[in-house]
């Protein structure tokens, strides 16, 4: 259930402008004796030699657990195009940074710089933007840090744990927050131990609440853009890796586009953080154990929250800084994932139809390439597992025939964030930004889905909600099975609907994209102060959930009828006419009403 709480309402986006500080997928780096030649690379030797295997599924590669998943190779030099579709890349992808950037009149970035403390006089730029890992509270970090962590089993009971403390130390990146600007300083994860709550890989997890934020040329001050927060089973092993990072090469930071990764690579897509000498390798987490934690934030964290969890508890309230403490707690869940190569000559009409029209984006292969060449010239992996908005869902919906009927891979996931979805209907916005508290949470185990409010369909007075995954797990016979919570507040449902504060109740149904009816388990209920919906149990490839809302509707306001005095009060009654002169219409009242000059009486009523 979602628990009331006050809060200060703002939105926040997890979708940034095309000027974003926030890195995009890092482009691969080949190892030095794999480099291709500067005119690319040479056909004459096979392509899976120019393999890069911290990235991609090299021959051999067995991942020890779903979530060590790697996309495949390209299978040829040029000319192919792939899709990647694994939202565990998108939580762990980066670690802090907080960077200042100056350009030129032409938008070229001058001068890029990585700062080490936010408040010091070289951390200076007309655009500046942080990605912060939040830190436990300490007696030096009192506000945007996590105050508390839980761990209970299946039957609430509670597991104890130990914390390590940081996980990777010493980032060159990492950076001093300010509490007078309001950004949190950015460090490591954190590591814990839960003896009682084992995994494949040990006892290990890491917990990564991250808040991220920016200042844009023409904005005044900083804007947070998005907070969210993760969590990740893990094994520590030793060997030789890199810590993540941005770019502080100008050349990189042309007008209309930030950053791209560390020119020096990035850590293995299977680690969750590395140093240049250890690595978190990812494991999957252990179903029915219920993680939480309470973050403390100098911000207003309020809107929409999504979520990759199971049974969410979240409560969001003011505190004394007067931004946000957010208590939260949820058992994590398993996600389909999906990665394919494809030939863009013999592609489906659905992949070239979609892409049709649209800037090239992903990762080139064989190092920085020029995206923008033609697709006929290139390998391009579409990888950019942020979001979840309706183009992202569209998207996927376009290679979901030649993914086939069946995910590779079902990792777990834990996370939580601030909804990236601003395509808000009017109807639903104008009530979002009428509420002074958190408005809602959706949660599911779809592939695809929004990750904002429903879509509310004025016709059929229906809030609808769009998801798409693969049918069957990678056996290709289990059938996956779908799962959809929205808690939302009831004054928020309330304002879409124009209902009164009588109780609201609900139906809820799951229709198969061949219009079917789908079926499912279905939970409804009304608790102090939230409408929590559930669908259960149905299955993919891409069904609507349709939720239809009933409740008193709010009467049109009807003039108050004017008293009549009575005893030794009692006056002339008063007498309304409708007085019309051409197209202009005046109302005269008084005890005994008359037309003014030149206007014609056209109705009279006592």
């Amino acid at each position: 259930m979602l628990k009331k709480s006050k809060a200060v309402l703002i939105a926040l986006s997890l979708v940034f402008a095309s000027v974003s500080i926030v890195p995009g997928n890092a482009d691969s780096t080949i190892p030095a004796n794999q480099q291709p030649p500067a005119n690319g690379p040479d056909e004459s030797i096979p392509i899976a030699a120019y393999c890069q295997p911290d990235m991609y599924a090299c021959e051999g590669y067995k991942p020890l657990a779903d979530e060590q998943f790697l996309p495949p190779w390209a299978p040829g030099f040029k000319n192919f195009q792939g899709y990647y579709h694994n939202d565990l890349t998108g939580l762990t992808r980066f670690p802090s940074y907080a960077i200042a950037i100056d350009r030129d009149s032409s938008g070229q970035a001058t001068s890029v710089v990585a700062c080490k403390d936010v408040s010091d006089s070289s951390c200076k730029g007309a655009e500046f933007g942080f990605s912060a890992d939040l830190q436990m509270c300490s007696a030096e970090i009192g506000i945007d840090c996590m105050s508390d962590i839980t761990v209970t089993d299946a039957e609430n009971k509670p597991l104890a744990f130990t914390v390590e403390g940081q996980f990777p130390i010493g980032n060159p990146q990492f950076f001093k927050g300010s509490t007078a600007l309001k950004i949190p300083t950015g460090g490591g994860s954190t590591l814990i131990h839960i003896p009682g709550a084992p995994h494949a890989g040990g006892d290990t997890y890491l917990i990564k609440p991250t808040m991220t934020g920016r200042k844009a040329n023409a904005q005044s001050e900083l804007q947070m853009q998005s907070f969210g927060v993760s969590i990740s089973a893990v094994k520590i092993i030793d060997g030789k890796y890199s810590f993540g990072g941005v770019s502080t090469t100008p050349a990189l930071y042309t007008n209309g586009y930030s950053n791209i990764g560390n020119e020096k690579g990035t850590y293995p897509a299977k680690c969750a953080a590395a140093s240049e000498t250890q690595c978190a390798l990812k494991y999957s987490l252990p179903l029915g154990i219920h993680f939480g934690m309470t973050i403390n934030l100098s911000r207003s964290l309020t809107g929409w929250l999504h979520g990759r969890v199971k049974s969410p508890q979240v409560e969001v309230k003011t505190n004394s800084s007067g931004g946000t403490t957010l208590k939260v707690s949820a058992e994590p869940i398993k996600i389909p994932v999906s990665a394919i190569w494809v030939n863009n000559d013999t592609a489906a009409q659905s992949i070239k139809d979609f892409y049709a029209g649209k800037s090239n984006y992903g990762s080139p292969l064989f190092g920085n390439q020029n995206k923008s060449k033609p697709l006929a010239e290139i390998d391009l992996l579409r990888d950019a597992n942020q979001g979840h908005t309706l183009e992202t869902l569209n998207e996927f919906l376009a290679w979901l025939p030649t993914l086939g009927d069946k995910a590779q891979a079902l990792p777990t996931i834990w996370s939580i964030q601030t909804m990236s979805n601003y395509e808000v209907p009017d109807q639903v916005q104008k009530c979002l930004n009428q509420s002074d508290a958190l408005a809602g949470i959706v949660t599911t185990n779809a592939s695809e889905y929004l990750d904002g409010p429903p879509v509310f369909d004025k016709q059929t007075g229906a809030l609808d909600y769009k998801v798409a995954a693969t049918h069957f797990e990678p056996d290709g016979t289990t059938i996956f099975r779908g799962t959809y919570d929205l808690v939302m507040s009831s004054k928020v449902a309330r304002c879409i609907y124009g209902f009164t504060n009588a109780p609201i109740s609900a139906t809820v149904s799951v229709t198969s994209e061949s219009g079917s009816n789908n079926v499912a388990t279905i939970v409804v209920n009304e608790r102090n102060g939230w409408l929590s919906l559930g669908a259960y149990n149905f299955t993919y490839s891409s069904p609507t959930i349709r939720v239809v809302l009933s409740g008193s509707k709010v009467s049109q306001a009807t003039p108050t009828p004017t008293p009549t005095p009575t005893g030794s009060a009692t006056k002339s009654a008063v007498k309304s006419i409708v007085c019309l002169k051409g197209k202009v219409k005046k109302i005269i009242s008084s005890s005994n009403p008359k037309c003014p000059a030149g206007y014609k009486e056209v109705k009279a009523s006592k």
